[in-house]
């Protein structure tokens, strides 16, 4: 029987069943007697993409908050391997939506279970576990991370962006126990400060952590990681966390293992490149084109910590913001140079400031 007040929509190229009134964009309040958000469609793209690339056929996969089901349904339907996918909520009024999607699209493989999470995962272990909740996933990381098997992945969102970016910074230092930067490249911070805390919890288990992907999206963090279960693998994590000192008039920074201002956050690579080489965006996903512009931009973008803004050092040396593909194309006769996934205004380049500063005045 069809679901009171619910709607069919279509993302990718699977059927769901969703509230009628539903969030259209975040991270805003809830929306609904079971929370959807249509924005979140490129979110769950990546999902798809990611695991159609890296998983192997035989393994399980949680969808650990799946509300409506959304995730677990694209990734049984669509990612073409042959998974155990379970579709976890604590509300009950979740699980109406979530048999009603296997059903809708003949999901043979695909079952919905209605627990609370770290409950499930006490008696539960599982390859694969997609972490994301209403705001932050602290709540959840341990109970994830025991419940992953050996070179298990743990994919984790994150929609508390502004304490993690800086704008609430008591409230990211009680959750995650990191001092964060609100400036033009806190995004990038937060982002990293939460692979920091990841790695730590982690750790705590003698488990290491290794990002295939990780990124930063409209309202949200998205983090994919190889999480390996040694003490030598949780070493190696640990070695990658560090401090960032930044200076607000100059936007001079200098990332260091040993100490400084903000942190500690990941200071390693936030992505693999064999994982972005194997990853395809191809017809049927919801937002193709967009998925194939972010795969160039991760698959180009110079592996070093941290990204400046154009008009902000055009704006300390006090000239007009220069083409930022020409900027980029400048810095790459003398180092690496790239644009950057965080911000359309934004590049990367593993030059010295100096240096920067010095090109752009060439430029002017």
């Amino acid at each position: 029987m069809p679901l009171a007040d619910s709607v069919e929509v279509r993302e990718g190229s699977t059927r769901l069943l969703v509230p009628r009134a539903h969030s259209q964009k975040g991270p805003g309040k809830r929306v609904g007697t079971v929370f959807f958000n249509s924005q979140m469609g490129f979110n769950r793209d990546v999902s798809v993409m990611l695991v159609r690339a890296i998983a192997e056929d035989g393994q399980k996969f949680l969808d650990a908050m799946a509300a409506t089901g959304a995730r677990g349904v694209r990734v049984a339907n669509e990612a073409g391997r042959k998974l155990t996918v379970v579709l976890n909520d604590k509300d009950a009024r979740a699980l109406d939506f979530m048999n009603a999607n296997i059903e809708l699209n003949n999901l043979n493989d695909c079952t919905a279970v209605n627990q609370d999470l770290r409950c499930h995962l006490a008696s539960s272990v599982y390859d694969w576990i997609d972490l994301d909740p209403f705001g932050s996933p602290v709540y959840f990381v341990q109970a994830a991370l025991q419940g992953l098997k050996r070179n298990g992945v743990l994919a984790i969102t994150a929609t508390d962006t502004a304490p993690l970016a800086g704008t609430h910074a008591k409230k990211c230092m009680r959750r995650y126990m990191a001092r964060p930067l609100r400036s033009p490249i806190g995004h990038e911070v937060g982002l990293r400060i939460l692979i920091g805390y990841t790695a730590r919890e982690a750790a705590q288990l003698d488990m290491g952590v290794h990002p295939l992907l990780c990124f930063y999206a409209d309202h949200y963090f998205r983090c994919f990681l190889r999480v390996r279960t040694t003490a030598a693998a949780a070493d190696a994590s640990l070695s990658q966390l560090g401090y960032l000192d930044y200076d607000a008039e100059t936007h001079e920074r200098a990332f260091s293992f040993a100490s400084g201002r903000y942190g500690p956050m990941w200071g390693g690579p936030i992505a693999d490149d064999d994982v972005l080489t194997r990853m395809e965006a191809t017809a049927g996903l919801q937002h193709t084109a967009r998925c194939q512009k972010y795969l160039d931009w991760w698959r180009q973008e110079v592996k070093v910590p941290f990204f400046y803004e154009n008009n902000e050092v055009a704006s300390l040396l006090k000239l007009s913001p220069p083409v930022l593909d020409r900027i980029v194309s400048e810095l790459a006769q003398y180092g690496k140079a790239s644009r950057t996934h965080y911000s359309p205004t934004g590049f990367r380049t593993d030059l010295p400031f100096e240096e920067v500063l010095r090109i752009y005045r060439s430029l002017a």
